[in-house]
């Protein structure tokens, strides 16, 4: 079973080349930026210098704490693209019929598929931004060495690598597994949709949403909904009570994350969703 789980997880990046393409793309895109941005840096040496400690860090830390900013947010919006046509996709262009005559089980199919948001797109991301970030440190030390200036604060203020032990966390267990319920609708939803699954995903919650708010004046589900991005603990970040990246990312600690009661309602919606994405795709024909 775990050779056919990784065929099939195999299978998927193979199909899906634009899961680690299109990130790659936005990360150049991003390099390009700070290049533009890093050869001001020689002129702006004395502005930094006078700075106090904390406004030095937030001048230095700002373009890298952006890029993974916009990494983590790509890496959403392609999960939930991927979810979304997941399923769909195979009945659209009738490759269902070949995939389901390979001895790979429809549960092992759609835990790959799951396996995509939860692990792989998380993965993609981090390695992607800490190598940006690392690309983005040498090219400033470079500029301003060459320019006759020490780079040495640099690495002091930006924390590159003890900062990727917080994101990498944050991506797996924030991103992936605490998002997992709405990734498990998603493919239940790509699995069931007869035409346009985005809107049959975003419709229903929504208007759920939009009745309680009405009848009730309360956002309950939107809160429910949101919970896993907080750990369901409803606290604020640490960074806007005066902590590092490192600290914002941690936040919930993994020991605060396993004692939440909406991460593991969350496990329990999300199983549901994919043994019903399973009973689907078993009886799926062509779209």
């Amino acid at each position: 079973m775990i050779r056919h789980f990784i065929w099939a997880l195999r299978r998927e990046l193979w199909e899906n080349r634009w899961l680690w393409l299109a990130p790659s793309a936005i990360a150049a895109a991003l390099m390009v930026g700070f290049i533009a941005y890093a050869f001001r840096l020689p002129g702006t040496m004395a502005a930094l210098l006078a700075l106090d400690a904390v406004h030095l860090h937030r001048a230095v830390a700002e373009p890298y704490e952006v890029v993974t900013g916009v990494m983590m947010g790509i890496g959403l919006l392609i999960a939930v693209i991927y979810c979304v046509d997941a399923l769909y996709g195979e009945r659209r262009d009738r490759s269902v019929l070949l995939w389901k005559s390979l001895p790979v089980s429809d549960l092992e199919t759609v835990l790959a598929k799951l396996c995509i948001p939860v692990l792989v797109l998380p993965l993609i991301c981090w390695a992607l931004t800490v190598g940006l970030q690392l690309i983005m440190l040498a090219v400033s030390s470079a500029i301003l060495a060459a320019n006759g200036s020490s780079p040495a604060f640099l690495g002091a203020e930006t924390r590159i690598l003890p900062n990727a032990v917080g994101l990498l966390y944050h991506l797996v267990a924030l991103h992936g597994i605490g998002f997992s319920p709405i990734y498990g609708w998603l493919l239940f939803v790509s699995a069931w949709a007869p035409r346009a699954p985005l809107a049959w995903a975003i419709l229903p919650p929504a208007a759920v949403g939009v009745i309680e708010r009405v009848a009730f004046g309360t956002n309950r589900f939107a809160e429910l909904l949101i919970a896993p991005i907080t750990g369901g603990g409803g606290t604020a970040p640490q960074a806007a009570r005066g902590g590092g990246l490192m600290e914002e990312l941690m936040s919930p600690s993994p020991g605060q994350l396993l004692i939440t009661p909406a991460l593991w309602i969350g496990l329990v919606i999300a199983a549901m969703f994919v043994f019903g994405a399973t009973r689907l795709r078993r009886a799926a024909q062509p779209a």
